[in-house]
């Protein structure tokens, strides 16, 4: 039978009360098995009492990542304990990618990789490093637990831990006491993964325990309004010679007989947003989300000609992914940088998301979770327009999009 300290019970009954869906709740371990899960490093195992255990040689950083899916706002709940003193801790919104930058010599390839974004540190060495957020190979700490969270905590025993990442905020309760609370947005999706790191220590071997490892998953909240039906392509217009359909839900943007460059664009125009798509590059051309676009015909040949700002999307690996170019005028904002963390956001072969957020002159991007560019443009004059899918010099099979959605005050939404 598996033992569930009375103050996580609290916690979930309090949670689910608020929430009114307690089906939502899901156990990460179901069965007692690590279904889902992928172990990176160090020796990870789930016994029949549901306790999953971590165990590492000293300074080696031990990892599992649960890789069924992303989360972007939940809630999770779990418990923890050592049976000697050591330093673990809970990812969320995590990715393990290359690490960068790469040193002389090396490829992207041939790099080693390592754990990104927030971590809940677990300290059992002493109470005051539990509950910490911080950020995993990034910027370090960014918040510290309260003394009054950090008296709950008991040495040698099971101690109760409440994660809630909603939009921006995370916020960590220890015992139901809340420890901190952090306003970030580096990563607003990932992986929740859990480390075992026994680091500064004369034992030649660490474990950790974690049990009753339950999560509630919101998705993306907000009044989120879908842009593509996905069955058909009334809102848009084909702009150019290159082939659009929908097949099984997806918008597929294939090039014509001349392989040039053509966009799907939507008919009403929009000013101050965030919009999110998925997509699955397939083919060998280049490709992005336009936003504050306008696209006109060339007298001459017909060709559409785009001025707008591209949210870039490009198979290349490390990539221009998620980098903002202007069409026709100034081309990239911020020139990409190939040789940092988020060029590698992208999972080639695999479908990808990006989003975009703009504010007047502010315009932030983000690529499967991972903040690539955050910028006050002083240079801008385009402010409202279309969206446009771009199709341009691809190969046969190009691209696919879906789940395509908006978030903004809808006022701005405008027939052109």
């Amino acid at each position: 039978m598996k033992h569930i300290h009375p103050a996580l019970v609290a916690t979930i009954v309090m949670i689910t009360a608020f929430s009114g869906l307690a089906a939502e709740w899901e156990s990460l371990t179901p069965n007692n098995s690590l279904d889902g899960w992928r172990v990176l490093s160090g020796e990870w195992n789930v016994n029949e009492e549901g306790v999953l255990t971590g165990k590492a040689e000293k300074n080696v950083n031990g990892w599992i990542i649960y890789e069924k899916r992303p989360f972007s706002d939940f809630e999770m709940t779990l418990e923890f304990k050592t049976p000697t003193p050591t330093n673990g801790g809970v990812q969320l919104r995590s990715h393990w990618l290359p690490r960068m930058p790469l040193q002389e010599g090396e490829t992207v390839a041939d790099t080693p990789k390592q754990m990104y974004g927030y971590q809940v540190n677990v300290e059992t060495r002493s109470r005051k490093g539990t509950g910490i957020i911080m950020e995993e190979n990034g910027r370090g700490y960014l918040a510290n637990p309260g003394v009054d969270a950090l008296k709950t905590l008991k040495q040698h025993d099971w101690n109760a831990m409440r994660i809630c990442a909603r939009g921006d905020v995370i916020e960590v309760y220890l015992r139901d006491v809340l420890a901190c609370r952090l306003t970030d947005e580096a990563f607003i999706g990932g992986f929740i993964a859990l480390q075992i790191n026994p680091f500064e220590t004369e034992d030649p071997f660490h474990e950790i325990q974690y049990r009753n490892l339950l999560v509630k998953d919101y998705g993306r909240e907000g009044n989120w309004e879908a842009l593509f039906d996905g069955a058909t392509l009334n809102g848009w217009k084909k702009w150019g010679e290159e082939d659009w359909k929908v097949e099984e839900g997806v918008i597929w943007g294939r090039s014509g007989p001349k392989k040039s460059e053509g966009y799907l664009a939507t008919e009403k125009i929009y000013k101050d947003f965030r919009v999110r798509g998925s997509f699955n590059v397939t083919g060998d051309g280049n490709y992005g989300l336009f936003y504050h676009s306008t696209i006109t015909l060339r007298p001459e040949d017909g060709y559409p000609v785009i001025a707008g700002l591209q949210g870039e999307v490009e198979p290349g690996y490390p990539g221009s992914t998620g980098w903002v170019y202007e069409s026709y005028q100034r081309g990239w904002l911020v020139e990409p940088d190939h040789n940092t963390m988020p060029a590698t956001a992208l999972r080639v072969g695999a479908w990808n998301e990006i989003e975009i957020r703009t504010k007047g002159n502010h315009v932030t991007t983000w690529v499967n979770g991972i903040r690539v560019l955050d910028l006050e443009d002083g240079g801008q004059k385009l402010f409202e327009g279309s969206f446009a899918l771009q199709l341009h010099t691809g190969g046969a099979d190009g691209i696919g999009w879906k789940d395509l959605y908006l978030l903004g005050p809808q006022e701005n939404a405008q027939p052109q």
